[in-house]
C-alpha cells in the first residue's frame, strides 16, 4: 500500500489560519524567504506505506534508533534500524529529513554521496542526538538544525507550512516528533494540528490529528517548529 487516500487528502486540503489573539505567541515578522527542503520532505513521506508495515515500537533501551532502515552517512552507520522495520517518532522524522537531503542533492545534479558542510559521520550522530532530545534540549529538530545553519525556527503558528518539522509537548508532559501538514480550526481559531508521524494509534506510520488544551492535549506554548533548508 502506498501513501494512501487518507494521507493524500490531508496534504491536498491543508489550510492555514491566522493565530488568534491571546495565545501568548510572539508577534514577529514572517520568516525570511529561503529555499526550503519542504517539497523533498513531502515527496519522501509520501513514499512510506501507511498499512502498518512500519509499526510503532519504542523499547526505551537503545537497541535501535527508531528508523525503518539503517541509515548511512559519510561511509558510516548513523542510525540503526531493526529487522522488522519498526519505527518511533523522532527516528522516523530524522530519517525523512536525511532522505530528503539526499533527494535534494540528487535533484540538483550533484555527483557522489551527500556531504553537508562541516558535518562528518560523528557530527551527524551528534545532530541525531539533538533531534531526539537526548542532548539536554527540548526543541528536537530545531536544536539539531538551527545552530548548524540547516534550518530556521518558525515563530508564528500561522507561518507553518506542510513539511515543517515539529517537536510538540503535551500538557500531560509527553512529547512527539512529527511533520506538520495543517492546522485544525474552529470558528477561525487554531484548535489542533494535523500531522504525519509514527504512533500506536495509527498502527505505525500515518496521519493523526491532535487538539490543543489540557489535560492531555498539545500545549501551544511548547511547540517547536523548524523549516529545514536545502542542503
Amino acid at each position: 500500500m502506498g501513501w494512501g487516500a487518507r494521507a493524500a487528502r490531508a496534504l491536498a486540503t491543508a489550510v492555514f489560519v491566522a493565530l488568534p489573539c491571546g495565545t501568548g505567541m510572539a508577534k514577529t515578522a514572517p520568516p525570511p524567504a529561503r529555499k526550503a527542503l519542504n517539497p523533498h520532505v513531502l515527496a519522501i513521506l509520501r513514499s512510506y506505506p501507511t498499512d502498518g508495515t512500519h509499526r510503532y515500537w519504542w523499547p526505551k533501551d537503545g537497541r535501535y534508533d527508531g528508523v525503518s532502515r539503517t541509515l548511512r552517512y559519510d561511509g558510516e552507520v548513523v542510525a540503526r534500524g531493526e529487522p522488522g522495520g519498526r519505527t518511533f517518532c523522532c527516528g522516523l522524522t530524522f530519517e525523512v529529513w536525511l532522505r530528503a537531503c539526499e533527494r535534494a542533492h540528487r535533484h540538483r545534479g550533484k555527483a557522489g554521496p551527500l556531504r553537508l558542510a562541516g558535518i562528518d559521520a560523528a557530527g551527524m550522530r551528534r545532530l541525531r542526538s539533538a533531534w531526539y532530545c537526548a542532548a539536554g534540549g527540548l526543541a528536537g529538530p530545531e536544536d539539531a538544525l538551527v545552530p548548524r545553519g540547516l534550518g530556521y525556527r518558525i515563530r508564528r503558528l500561522e507561518d507553518a507550512r506542510p513539511g515543517d518539522f515539529v517537536q510538540l509537548w503535551r500538557h500531560s508532559g509527553s512529547g512527539h516528533s512529527v511533520i506538520f501538514l495543517a492546522w485544525v480550526r474552529e470558528g477561525g481559531r487554531i484548535v489542533g494540528m494535523r500531522y504525519w508521524s509514527t504512533q500506536s494509534s495509527t498502527r505505525g506510520i500515518g496521519v493523526r490529528v491532535e487538539r490543543f488544551g489540557p489535560p492531555r492535549g498539545i500545549d501551544p506554548q511548547r511547540l517547536h517548529i523548524v523549516r529545514a533548508a536545502l542542503p
